[in-house]
């Protein structure tokens, strides 16, 4: 009697082998769902870190240019549109405030620059934003981080926040910046550059996106808490940013 109490005990207590299956089974098609979009944040998260010290690093190197008496005057539309112009030459002398950059000045932008299997701008949606010239200027600072300048009547400075290394998209890994005057950013060619500042976020697909949504505003908040945390706020009111 006592023996068939115990065995209605242990039944009544315990799990089938089905009953585990299909908890584990369960178990697994919740991780499937969830873990790739926490992968997702946590490198959306370390990129956006990474472009928010690029960003810095750009701003540092313009502030020390004009500290040692260079004027960045961008207002003859004649002498912008080539890379040997101002910006071209700008672009060069920023890469000298980056300790420990490697430079690809000599038509050779693809050593430092991933070309031909990354988004860089140039060309169309059909081409997946693909196509940077190699004879642009770009350099690679000593953490791996990348900078190009493209080549077009906007000459954008695109960065790459991890190098050589995937997905090299833009508005994921890629971020477009462009010199600007901090109190009046609405100037594509102002007389007085003393600042970087981001490109608007693009939501459509273009060249400039060919994923579509790609953060370069509001990536330089995600995970810093407040705009002025990232020292960015150019003129102490972020409203005027786009």
């Amino acid at each position: 009697m006592i023996n068939i109490l115990n065995k209605c005990k242990i039944n009544r207590t315990g799990y089938t082998l089905a009953e585990a299956l299909i908890t584990l089974g369960i178990i697994g098609v919740v991780a499937a769902m969830t873990i790739p979009t926490l992968i997702s944040k946590i490198q959306n998260l370390q990129y956006a870190t990474a472009y928010r010290k690029a960003f810095s690093s750009l701003n540092q190197a313009i502030r020390l240019m004009q500290n040692d008496g260079y004027d960045i005057d961008l207002s003859d539309h004649g002498a912008v549109f080539r890379p040997e112009g101002p910006i071209g030459d700008n672009f060069k002398i920023l890469s000298t405030y980056f300790t420990g950059a490697t430079t690809c000045f000599e038509h050779n932008a693809n050593k430092c620059w991933e070309c031909s299997k990354g988004q860089s701008g140039q060309g169309n949606i059909s081409s997946g934003g693909r196509g940077c010239r190699i004879e642009m200027p770009a350099f690679m600072d000593a953490s791996g981080m990348q900078y190009y300048l493209y080549a077009a009547s906007e000459w954008p400075i695109i960065i790459d926040v991890n190098g050589f290394s995937k997905p090299n998209e833009l508005g994921k890994d890629r971020y477009v910046v462009r010199f600007a005057n901090s109190k009046n950013k609405d100037s594509i060619y102002p007389a007085e550059v003393d600042s970087i500042i981001p490109y608007k976020d693009i939501i459509s697909k273009q060249r400039w996106c060919p994923s579509g949504d790609c953060p370069n505003t509001s990536r330089l908040f995600e995970g810093a808490g407040h705009f002025n945390s990232v020292k960015t706020d150019l003129d102490g009111d972020n409203s005027s940013w786009k």
